[in-house]
């Protein structure tokens, strides 16, 4: 099924990128099972969530995220 996206998350001061990842559902949104780098920039920024591209694989998902963050 093509119920995956990759998302980014921008600081919201600047615009940043400083998260990039793949989910489903809602996993863009939520702010539980973050890291602790996640948890400190977006204390002292805050973030906007943007869905870079949707209706994928997981194996297409998972492919655009590593080329993403390379």
């Amino acid at each position: 099924m093509n119920n995956f996206y990759v998302y980014i998350h921008r600081k919201k001061s600047n615009n940043e990128i400083f998260y990039v990842g793949k989910g489903k559902d809602r996993r863009a949104y939520r702010k539980d099972h973050r890291n602790i780098y996640w948890n400190k920039v977006v204390n002292k920024h805050g973030y906007e969530i943007e869905i870079y591209k949707d209706n994928l694989t997981e194996k297409e998902a998972f492919e655009l995220e590593i080329k993403l963050i390379n």
